[in-house]
């Protein structure tokens, strides 16, 4: 299953179902990629899929423990707190964030592999990304849910509903910088909450399905 590229940065290979055992949901890479974490639609438990041995392991059977887990980068990492706003943590220092100004809400923020910028949702105007150093910020879509991509790129999903139901998903890739995006999964294919690293993409199905696409960047 394949997606034709209608620009030349990005090519899509392979799509291929991941065997998780049972219905799974919201899939994380694991820092080597080498594994998924899988959870509940309700983020209940936390499960580990060995993308080599096939071999699905169960670490977690807590409510909660689904939620996306932030990754640190030297110690550094972020996370939303209770006002939802965007807490930069680094060792014993917290620097709560608001880029976009103090009466927005901040959803699913996620740091760069490099520790530079975050990417970030603001609900109900879309994906922007905070470059951590200058200060400044920059649209990338009205897209939710983003996830890093490497250093210049993201993943998201433009997923829409009919007031009580989604009725489609669709993968993107974003260059942090706001100049391109691109969808990458089929029109017919509800395909949500995706991570990546450098070369894969995973996500996951309505149905509670795990793909993982191979992804090509030209740049």
């Amino acid at each position: 299953m394949g997606v034709a590229a209608s620009a030349q940065q990005v090519e899509v290979g392979k799509m291929t179902r991941v065997n998780t055992d049972t219905q799974a949901y919201h899939p994380t890479f694991t820092a080597d990629g080498n594994s998924i974490l899988t959870s509940t639609e309700d983020y209940i438990g936390l499960s580990e899929t060995n993308l080599i041995t096939g071999k699905t392991t169960v670490l977690s059977t807590e409510k909660r423990a689904g939620m996306r887990v932030s990754k640190s980068i030297s110690g550094m990492s972020v996370n939303n707190n209770e006002n939802l706003k965007i807490n930069i943590v680094d060792g014993n220092n917290v620097i709560t964030i608001a880029p976009n100004g103090e009466n927005e809400r901040y959803l699913w923020p996620s740091l760069s592999p490099d520790g530079s910028k975050i990417a970030y949702t603001v609900s109900g105007k879309g994906t922007y990304v905070y470059d951590i150093t200058t200060g400044t910020t920059t649209f990338v879509g009205k897209y939710r849910a983003p996830q890093w991509m490497g250093n210049d790129y993201v993943v998201a999903m433009n997923d829409s509903d009919d007031g009580y139901k989604i009725t489609g998903s669709t993968v993107m890739v974003c260059a942090a910088d706001g100049s391109f995006s691109q969808q990458v999964t089929p029109d017919d294919m509800i395909a949500m909450f995706p991570s990546a690293t450098s070369s894969k993409i995973a996500f996951h199905t309505l149905e509670g399905e795990i793909y993982i696409m191979d992804i090509t960047i030209t740049k």
